[in-house]
């Protein structure tokens, strides 16, 4: 029954307080918001594979809510799996979130095994040509892959090519991967064997494993990057919902080298990055450290390689997030500005190399090296189409990386070390930094 008088309450459905009139279960002797005497008994959230199932007297000893890593009192009501195996718990309020759940009920009488499961074992490796074993395992030497027209033979060690990209993450290629020499088309091995199919724990559709056009440059709906190679998008009519391969990869919860303590991926970001000091946007996502130290990090700086190479170095370079050297020293051995000591960045000891992140990856780390921008190209975030227009220079730019011979940019004179736009038809021969475009008048 509703009290006719307004007080101060803890729900007991929900763990959360009140201040105004409850409904009373009065031979249960339970205070309840009017929001949760509808609460469903049984739901799926995208962050959990079981169903869960509402409960408010659990004997168990408090837990952590598998959502926000929040201590749930299992005295008042709370979401866990009634699988045997299985000890997962949120709180209401989490497992109710529109990011995680779609609004719809389970019936209690619900087979969970007639559920239909998202099958990641399937990938887009069409035919195995010829395999071989090495002891107990056989390995795929060459393959078919939907996303190539010609076989791709495994390489399982030799020296790399600095410039050479896998065209499915857009990292510098690493053993093992497959590559055609013929069309210079690279795949690491765990990209060529990404599933076809994956969930996101924000969102509700199942996504699917597309290769992006380099005439288009999407935009992660997770980081906001621009990238090209593949990605996760949503498979429902309607939905711009898609994940690039770095940002579907992550988990629940990650294990940095930048903080002491477990941090778990939370939505809604809206606070600063500890990395980057970048302002989130209320849609954002992020990690959190789950001892509630004052320690996030946004997805960009989650998703930095922990190591990458340097043009004058032959040791991989680290990703570094303190710097207590003297402060004569804090220099980019590339760019030779100031650093900002609380900035991370790129570090070789042998060689006391240190490169800022922005010097060390380039501004386009995830787009194809010798890609064409037309007049016109197309800017994909989201649903909406954005055209990048350069005044009226008549020719296409070519995204070009400068490892020797480093020209200034047309536009702010300095040098375009790295990653750059290059118009290369004769009569212009020119570069700039792909922050200067805008400014580019001929």
């Amino acid at each position: 029954m509703l009290l006719s008088r307004q007080m101060s309450f803890i729900c007991d459905f929900c763990g959360t307080t009140g201040d105004r009139t409850p409904y009373l279960c009065a031979t249960c002797n339970l205070l309840v918001h009017k929001n949760c005497i509808s609460l469903p008994q049984n739901i799926m959230i995208t962050r959990h594979h079981h169903v869960i199932s509402h409960s408010y007297s659990l004997t168990q000893l408090d837990e952590l809510c598998r959502i926000c890593y929040e201590e749930v009192d299992t005295r008042y009501g709370s979401y866990h799996c009634s699988a045997s195996d299985c000890n997962y718990i949120a709180h209401v309020h989490c497992a109710t979130d529109k990011a995680v759940w779609d609004g719809k009920s389970i019936p209690e009488d619900y087979d969970e095994r007639s559920m239909v499961a998202l099958d990641e074992s399937i990938n887009w490796i069409t035919d195995v040509v010829e395999q071989m074993s090495f002891g107990e395992n056989t390995v795929a030497v060459e393959i078919k892959h939907a996303y190539h027209d010609h076989n791709l033979r495994l390489t399982f060690s030799g020296e790399m090519n600095d410039d050479g990209q896998c065209d499915g993450c857009m990292r510098p290629i690493s053993t093992p991967f497959y590559s055609c020499e013929q069309c210079k088309f690279f795949l690491h091995k765990e990209c060529a064997e990404l599933s076809r199919k994956k969930r996101h724990p924000f969102h509700k559709h199942a996504l699917m494993l597309k290769k992006s056009k380099t005439s288009v440059y999407p935009s992660c709906s997770s980081c906001r990057r621009l990238y090209h190679g593949f990605s996760y998008k949503c498979d429902d009519k309607g939905c711009a919902f898609e994940c690039d391969i770095r940002c579907i990869l992550l988990s629940d919860t990650l294990e940095h080298p930048s903080h002491e303590h477990l941090l778990f991926l939370i939505h809604n970001f809206s606070a600063k990055c500890s990395a980057c000091r970048r302002n989130g946007n209320p849609w954002d996502m992020a990690y959190r450290c789950t001892k509630r130290c004052d320690f996030t990090l946004d997805l960009q700086c989650a998703t930095l390689p922990l190591t990458t190479w340097y043009k004058h170095d032959r040791h991989p370079l680290t990703l570094t997030c303190t710097d207590d050297s003297d402060p004569s020293q804090h220099y980019c051995d590339l760019c030779e500005h100031e650093r900002d000591p609380n900035d991370w960045f790129y570090y070789c000891a042998e060689c006391d190399n240190t490169l800022h992140s922005k010097c060390a990856l380039g501004d386009l780390p995830f787009l194809k090296i010798g890609s064409n921008l037309q007049i016109g190209s197309n800017l994909q975030i989201g649903s909406n189409l954005y055209k990048y227009f350069f005044h009226n220079h008549p020719h296409p730019f070519t995204i070009v990386k400068n490892i020797w011979d480093c020209p200034p940019c047309k536009v702010c004179g300095e040098v375009c070390n790295e990653q750059a736009l290059q118009c290369k038809k004769s009569e212009c021969n020119f570069s700039v930094h792909w922050n200067c475009r805008y400014r580019l008048r001929l």
